[in-house]
């Protein structure tokens, strides 16, 4: 699970359902909506309602400052409301197999596994074109069926490795956003380096593959996989309607108003969901859009819910700066892993050096990747073992 925070703590805890219930609290209130509320309105408020109503960007400014009042009255802090969603491992987890975790037999399963499909499907479409060319050999039905099975086979292994794997990480990938030369090597990087670690989430970026084709790449992929051709056909209505109801379902998630932060926290925990979708496509985060109100209520959640954090400084705007701020206020910098496309090294260490930061950038080749890939992996294992404070 992520950091723990006092103010989550003091209304639950950590474990169980207690996050959940400190969730509901996060809600929009009509009352404080629109303009000042009447006063006795917010004096009959329980205080931990208070604690959120004071950060929900819902409420008017108006209501929000005497929300703020009334916790003061009380003599409660008005601190920002907090949330941490566990996650799927634990410093056991970390202590026991470190990297393997991540690059262990699982992996070389769903790894090998999948490119069987792939191989298998090639081998069916060969010999498809060989019968066409030179007459069918006599025993080519034979061999079509068994090349079939197989690749059936590796299909369903691929499927349920993938879907039901019990430790993933969750990792937040903090960068600028939608600027095509540095999203692009960016998104190779992530493909060749992140995603063994598990869901990676960020903030959409117009230029990430996933918000233009991916549900094309859905398609493609479902044309050499029996099992997600099926999981394609039967899982597109039910996602379309679906997602009248939570925008943070089944795909990209979008965040505009508090239901829809609640929905995506509890997202966080489907793991064989996250799964699935991670695995489907090849070069996908689990990407969110925010508006502009709600977007760093939503990076204070992945924050404080993810196992490491990435911050890439190719480019450092206002927004990073506000990011790299919190993480040196909150001393956070042990979770994280800095990293930079080649050629942007000064700009990235001369931003840490400016909040007192002592860490390392490590830099990527435009072909995403990583240098020295040894020792970025083990800036990894060590930004988890900070989160779930387990001993180096």
């Amino acid at each position: 699970m992520g950091m723990s925070h006092p103010d989550q703590a003091a209304f639950g805890g950590f474990g169980g359902s207690d996050w959940r219930m400190h969730l509901r609290d996060m809600r929009t209130l009509s009352g404080l909506r629109n303009g000042a509320p009447p006063e006795d309105d917010i004096r009959r408020m329980p205080d931990r309602v208070l604690r959120a109503a004071v950060q929900n960007p819902d409420h008017s400014e108006a209501a929000r400052a005497a929300a703020e009042v009334e916790l003061r009255a009380r003599s409660i802090s008005a601190d920002r409301w907090r949330l941490s969603v566990p996650g799927f491992i634990r410093g056991a987890d970390l202590q026991r197999r470190g990297d393997k975790l991540f690059f262990g037999w699982g992996r070389a399963i769903r790894l090998w596994s999948g490119r069987g499909v792939f191989i298998g499907f090639l081998g069916i479409l060969a010999l498809a074109f060989a019968r066409e060319l030179t007459g069918a050999p006599a025993n080519a039905e034979e061999i079509g069926m068994y090349v079939g099975a197989v690749v059936l086979w590796l299909a369903i292994i691929w499927f349920v490795a993938s879907a039901l794997r019990r430790h993933p990480a969750r990792v937040l990938l903090l960068r600028k956003f939608n600027e095509r030369h540095l999203s692009e090597p960016l998104e190779r990087m992530l493909a060749s380096e992140l995603r063994p670690y598990g869901h990676i989430a960020t903030l959409s970026d117009k230029h990430i593959r996933r918000e233009r084709f991916g549900w094309l790449q859905m398609a493609l992929l479902s044309l050499g996989n029996p099992l997600a051709a099926l999981w394609f056909v039967i899982g597109l209505p039910i996602r379309f309607v679906w997602r009248l109801f939570d925008r943070s379902a089944m795909g990209p998630a979008v965040v505009l108003n508090a239901r829809d932060y609640r929905n995506l926290a509890q997202r966080l925990r489907d793991r064989i969901g996250l799964n699935v979708q991670t695995a489907l496509v090849s070069k996908e985060a689990f990407m969110v859009r925010t508006s502009d109100a709600w977007w760093r209520m939503v990076v204070q959640l992945f924050m404080d819910s993810s196992d490491a954090i990435v911050v890439d400084l190719s480019q450092v705007t206002q927004g990073t700066a506000w990011e790299l701020d919190v993480i040196a206020t909150e001393r956070a910098a042990p979770r994280c892993v800095f990293v930079a496309l080649w050629g942007k090294l000064e700009e990235a260490e001369a931003a840490l050096r400016e909040r007192g930061i002592n860490a390392a950038v490590h830099h990527y080749a435009p072909d995403g990747e990583i240098q020295r890939r040894g020792v970025f992996r083990a800036a990894m294992l060590a930004a988890m073992r900070a989160t779930h404070h387990v001993p180096a």
